[in-house]
């Protein structure tokens, strides 16, 4: 059996490959910051944000993007948390406050889950 040896690639399209693969990079770190960009615009992040759990109680937490020691991340929205309103681990959503009428915000300044994200 023989085995058919290939071409070894030049200086030239070494240099043609590297500059295709950082480009190809560097459009989808663009595309991605923007799609994340307008995703989260008009949500608020950091300590005491509102959030919902699946079975509709409003709460405070910790919310810091790319981060959490207490929840199970589910994207940039959502995560797998303990609700201390109704004390169970639900699905939250992280809410704006634009939606959120201030009633709703009294109600969910009431109960938070703790300062660690």
């Amino acid at each position: 059996m023989t085995s058919v040896a290939l071409p070894e690639p030049n200086q030239a399209q070494l240099a043609v490959y590297t500059v295709a693969a950082i480009l190809i990079a560097a459009i989808l770190v663009v595309a991605i910051a923007a799609r994340s960009r307008r995703l989260l615009s008009g949500y608020r992040f950091g300590p005491d944000v509102v959030v919902r759990c699946r079975d509709g109680h409003l709460f405070t937490t910790t919310w810091i993007p790319m981060a959490s020691v207490k929840s199970i991340r589910l994207g940039p929205l959502v995560r797998y948390q303990y609700c201390p309103v109704g004390q169970h681990m639900a699905l939250v959503t992280l809410m704006k406050d634009s939606d959120l009428t201030p009633s709703e915000r009294l109600a969910a300044r009431r109960f938070h889950d703790g300062g660690v994200p």
